[in-house]
């Protein structure tokens, strides 16, 4: 919201309140948007999103928690042609419906260590979300600030591309300052270095996303491009369990134990 040039504290109404309405958005979904440049609209939010997933409102009393925000896309869809949703660090309800209404992921990784030894995990929890949730859903891996001048950020280049072969972008995105100097002005960089190395770098990301088809988690009919990929977690682990909140003994998942904790409790809460 703030690197789009929106203030938060002047959303008095954003995306949380779109989500809680019936149907989500409202009488009017394209109401809850904002113009923020040429061609672009932003759903914007605040702290107020955050308390969708209290335990005892918001998200969790609905019984379609895991659908509002692919029912709102799906209201506004028609005037638009691509969205992006800007995922938080995070497992939990709001991961849910972005999981549910995409279409594919992208993974940004900067070419450090600890971000390689991230991306293997987060990869591997978006398998075992999606799976849970009983779809498939194409990932692809982006790597960023990239330093050239860096001989670790090249060797960590490699080792990412030899990780994730099947569906790594074909050039990363370069660490530019220029992006840093459009962020603080609340613009893209598009429209603060047109014609740019920085521009250049997002144009042919987009022209990638744009015209390739991402290999998909989860599709056993996926080819095999003989990748380093991280497996998908099983769908359950033998003997363990759990006492859910509503008082069930449930199996407890493999894989990322918060992950799997919520999947288990959405599916049996339906």
């Amino acid at each position: 919201t703030l690197s789009s040039g929106a203030q938060p504290f002047t959303v008095e109404f954003g995306l949380a309140q779109a989500l809680l309405c019936e149907p989500p958005g409202g009488s009017d979904p394209l109401g809850w948007l904002w113009e923020v440049s040429r061609g672009l609209r932003l759903a914007p939010c605040t702290v107020a999103l955050a308390g969708l997933v209290s335990a005892r409102g918001g998200l969790a009393s609905l019984a379609d928690r895991d659908r509002r925000l692919a029912r709102f896309l799906e209201r506004v869809a028609p005037n638009f042609d691509r969205c992006v949703i800007d995922c938080p660090p995070t497992i939990g309800y709001l991961t849910f419906n972005a999981l549910r209404a995409a279409d594919e992921a992208l993974v940004p990784v900067e070419t450090g260590y600890f971000a390689l030894r991230g991306a293997e995990r987060q990869i591997a929890t978006i398998g075992a979300l999606v799976e849970q949730v009983g779809r498939t859903m194409a990932v692809r891996v982006v790597p960023t600030l990239h330093r050239d001048g860096s001989q670790l950020s090249h060797d960590i280049l490699g080792a990412i591309g030899r990780k994730f072969a099947a569906n790594i972008a074909p050039a990363p995105v370069r660490d530019h300052e220029v992006l840093r100097e459009a962020a603080s002005f609340g613009q893209s960089v598009v429209s603060f270095a047109p014609g740019s190395a920085a521009h250049q770098d997002f144009q042919a990301l987009a022209q990638w996303v744009a015209s390739t088809d991402a290999p998909v988690s989860g599709d056993s009919r996926a080819p095999d491009h003989g990748a380093d990929l991280p497996a998908v977690y099983v769908a359950e682990a033998g003997g363990d369990s759990f006492t859910s909140a509503e008082g069930h003994t449930v199996p407890r998942l493999a894989g990322p134990g918060r992950a799997a904790e919520l999947a288990q409790r959405m599916r049996i809460s339906g």
